[in-house]
């Protein structure tokens, strides 16, 4: 119940911070204000600004409060969407916090094994049952991205082209009861397949931007692998920096 509140408050704020409410370099309000406000104790409050800061909408000060750092566009995007790179949420989420329309095509959804080459990439055991589902997605009315989903069948024993279509994430969460915790991701850039020229608009790129990602759950299995090929026509990724100690 508590993971629901901080979770709550955290899209409510970050809500308000989106739409200008809460302005950019602005104060947010007190720990304790907040508290209040949502009827919760300064720790669940502190979860949710934890999120926050996490997707570079706030940045704690010592001593003088908790500033907004996220700037509001003042003109329309020139993408479709907007993803974030550091923080972990589905499509169907970008879309929604983006104001697009999304819809989903499954090319292909089959059962397998992890072989070698499959294993040295992604780190999943060699041998493990698996389900590859391929999908192509289209924001707003156009084609830009195709995704390859690996998922180990021990976490996620069965999918269907309706839940392809819709939301995998939303039937891990809700209806296995997979708590998503973590990915690391790498961004490169490669040249466009004949599939990538069939299936995507490119408008003349010769590239595509290519997202591969491995997902966590919270005891900590790898059980999700995924390659994203996006289309330069509609590709922005959001993420926030810190500066690492000096090296020594």
């Amino acid at each position: 119940m508590s993971g629901a509140k901080y979770d709550y408050i955290f899209q409510v704020l970050r809500h308000r911070i989106e739409s200008g409410e809460y302005e950019f370099q602005s104060l947010l309000p007190s720990e304790n204000v907040l508290a209040t406000d949502f009827s919760c104790t300064r720790n669940t409050v502190r979860k949710a600004l934890a999120l926050l800061a996490s997707q570079g909408h706030i940045q704690p000060m010592q001593g003088r409060g908790i500033q907004v750092i996220h700037r509001r566009r003042t003109s329309p995007p020139r993408h479709p969407s907007a993803f974030l790179l550091g923080g972990i949420e589905s499509l169907k989420e970008a879309a929604s916090r983006n104001g697009v329309g999304v819809r989903t095509r499954m090319l292909s959804l089959d059962e397998g094994t992890v072989d070698a080459d499959l294993a040295d990439r992604s780190g999943m055991r060699e041998g493990a049952d698996i389900l590859t589902v391929r999908r192509v997605r289209t924001l707003d009315g156009v084609p830009l991205i195709i995704d390859t989903n690996v998922f180990l069948r021990s976490v996620v024993p069965r999918l269907t082209r309706q839940v392809v279509e819709s939301s995998i994430y939303s039937h891990l969460e809700y209806e296995l009861g997979v708590t998503v915790s973590s990915a690391t991701r790498i961004v490169t850039v490669e040249p466009a397949t004949e599939e990538d020229r069939s299936l995507l608009r490119l408008d003349g790129t010769g590239c595509v931007v290519v997202v591969t990602s491995s997902t966590f759950d919270s005891a900590g299995v790898l059980f999700e692998h995924t390659i994203s090929r996006h289309s330069a026509v509609g590709f922005e990724f959001h993420t926030t920096a810190q500066r690492l100690p000096p090296a020594l």
